[in-house]
Order: structure tokens, then sequence, then C-alpha cells
């Protein structure tokens, strides 16, 4: 018994394929958005801790060592 699917029309591929731009598109922003936040955050934090050059590992670090990311 061949249970074999037919191969997808290439309209139904595009259609998938936009799904999955769009979706891509909208998540790099988002990130954009979150990896700025970040920075601006590890630089209020070198001011109020009087440590400059603080980097987004560096501001993990202090969240983790304090038990402030779950």
């Amino acid at each position: 018994m061949n249970t074999t699917t037919p191969p997808r029309l290439e309209r139904d591929i595009l259609q998938d394929a936009a799904a999955a731009l769009a979706e891509h598109d909208r998540l790099h922003s988002a990130t954009r958005a979150l990896d700025a936040r970040i920075e601006a955050l590890c630089a209020e934090y070198g001011v109020a801790t009087r440590r400059w050059g603080y980097a987004p590992l560096h501001l993990r670090r202090a969240v983790e060592a304090r038990g402030l990311l779950s």
C-alpha cells in the first residue's frame, strides 16, 4: 500500500512561506526592541553602581547572582 502524500502546490508553499516570514519579521523586531531595552538597563545599572561598560552578559550575571532570574 502506497500512502505518499502528493507534492504541495506552489501557491500553498508560498502562502506558508509568507506566514513564516511574517512571523520571523515580528520576532526580529521584538528582539531588537528588547536588545535596546537591555542596553539602556545596562547603562542605568552602570550609573547606579558607578561601574562603567556593563554589557548584557554582566547584567545577566548580576541578576542571576541575586536569584532574580527564574
